[in-house]
């Protein structure tokens, strides 16, 4: 579990991230323990059990970390005045839409994960930026590009789900914009992904064409999860629409293939 802090002080703000070893956040009194430490301007939760499947045979741990934690943050957050950012999931929709989901669409969880992440943002309270985002493709890991690169340098058929639709997000792309509302101390649930909603079949042929490999080598497969092959259902349409981004003016998250061009063209350098 990680939750991020910004301390008070003068000039740039450091950022003290927390990880699990560091601190529990289901842990209540860590957290308010941690909190006096610190003494943040801003508290970013990026803490959660993401174990969709996991989630499903846990409800009670699933609460604890996904919805708990979160109130334990924000009792914390307002003893010091500091504002708190809930980093929460496509996951809160039952994905029956046909056309990206706005802000105010009514939720509606398939899964005990999804269940749980929306019971953190109520949790999180109506003063926190709760930042929906999907698909999230890590900065300093490999993702599904760094793994479809290594699958396509070698031989045979690679299988990838072709029926859930959703955004694929970037972290890097992502974290400005946390960054900016967590200044602007925005209130309220903000969708934040990089623009196009695809299939992960659909994502793997556009890497393949880009790095000169036949797209052919990508086959289609059913999805977990909607295939009856796995605890959790998921949602079949999940991608977000980014209106109150738009609404304040943000020029928003670049589309995701212009992501994946630059990965693929820093592979190849």
């Amino acid at each position: 579990m990680v939750a991020g802090f910004t301390d008070r002080g003068s000039g740039a703000e450091p950022v003290v991230g927390l990880d699990r070893p560091a601190l529990d956040v289901a842990d209540r009194e860590a957290v308010h323990a941690a909190v006096r430490t610190h003494r943040p301007t801003v508290i970013v939760n990026c803490a959660a059990w993401t174990d969709v499947d996991g989630c499903e045979g846990d409800a009670d741990r699933a609460r604890r970390i996904n919805c708990g934690a979160v109130g334990h943050l924000r009792e914390a957050a307002e003893t010091v005045g500091a504002h708190l950012v809930q980093i929460s999931t496509d996951f809160v929709f039952d994905g029956r839409a046909t056309e990206p989901y706005p802000e105010d669409h009514p939720t509606g969880p398939l899964s005990i994960y999804g269940a749980s992440k929306l019971a953190g943002e109520l949790a999180a309270g109506p003063d926190a930026t709760v930042v929906r985002t999907s698909w999230l493709q890590p900065a300093d890991a490999s993702g599904m590009v760094e793994y479809l690169l290594d699958a396509l340098a070698g031989d045979g058929t690679i299988l990838m789900g072709d029926q859930r639709r959703a955004c694929p997000t970037f972290v890097a792309d992502l974290v400005p914009v946390i960054v900016d509302l967590a200044d602007q101390r925005v209130a309220g649930t903000v969708h934040a992904t990089n623009s196009g909603a695809t299939t992960w079949f659909e994502f793997a042929r556009h890497v393949a064409v880009a790095t000169g490999r036949d797209p052919d080598r990508i086959e289609a497969r059913s999805d977990p999860g909607l295939d009856g092959t796995s605890p959790a259902p998921r949602p079949e349409f999940s991608a977000l629409d980014n209106g109150v981004l738009r609404s304040m003016g943000h020029l928003g998250l670049r589309h995701h293939l212009d992501a994946v061009a630059e990965l693929v063209a820093g592979a190849g350098s």
